[in-house]
């Protein structure tokens, strides 16, 4: 597969930033890219797997910023062998191929503290119990009635609008209008304790969740 090439990677910054100027974030390249000689590198599966050395490897014998995040485009990433699109690590951000600047933009927030949020509690079984009903205040305490999302949206529908919108695990819309960022929290499932069980309840996917801004990339 073709690495991306510099064209390549100012696009998916440029489109990132359309996103992230919610936050009064701009992406900008710093210095030029530089191109690693090991192919290994360049796929990873199961990146969960703390086995999986190549993509430790990599991040941390390249990462030579700092405290600042660097930000990485391999050919693959996998995680529970199904296909992802990125990855927030401690020392950077990596985006596969079939990673866009949605992609990017949401990773670039985890990587400011915000935690993904799913429509559904699991992916498998025959009831995923989804979230029901309709926004209220309850749900988005801090956007309810700033006239940020239209009338009559169910919390469901409102989920999939989200930039942090769980990637995995559910048939769900597509990802090209999940770009809202919200001023505050919004009720939905998310991960607990770090694991894949999920629990109900408002999750920190808007600006007031927000730890720290991102370094340079």
């Amino acid at each position: 597969m073709k690495r991306r090439d510099s064209m390549g990677i100012a696009g998916v910054l440029a489109d990132a930033n359309k996103i992230l100027w919610q936050r009064g974030l701009t992406l900008v390249q710093s210095g030029a890219a530089r191109y690693l000689d090991n192919d290994a590198w360049r796929n990873h599966t199961d990146v969960l797997n703390p086995a999986n050395t190549n993509l430790a490897a990599m991040l941390n014998v390249t990462n030579s910023m700092g405290n600042a995040v660097e930000l990485y485009f391999v050919d693959t990433l996998s995680l529970e062998g199904e296909a992802v699109g990125g990855l927030c690590w401690p020392e950077g951000v990596v985006i596969a191929a079939n990673g866009d600047g949605q992609t990017l933009a949401h990773e670039v927030m985890h990587d400011c503290g915000l935690v993904d949020i799913y429509t559904i509690e699991n992916h498998g079984g025959s009831d995923p119990n989804p979230v029901s009903g309709p926004v209220s205040e309850e749900r988005i305490p801090a956007d309810w009635g700033g006239g940020y999302y239209p009338p009559g949206l169910t919390q469901r529908e409102l989920i999939t609008r989200l930039l942090m919108r769980g990637e995995r695990f559910g048939p769900e819309p597509s990802f090209s209008g999940s770009i809202c960022l919200p001023r505050g929290t919004v009720y939905g499932w998310r991960n607990a304790g770090g694991g894949t069980d999920r629990t109900l309840g408002n999750a920190g996917v808007g600006q007031s969740a927000i730890q720290r801004n991102p370094g340079s990339y």
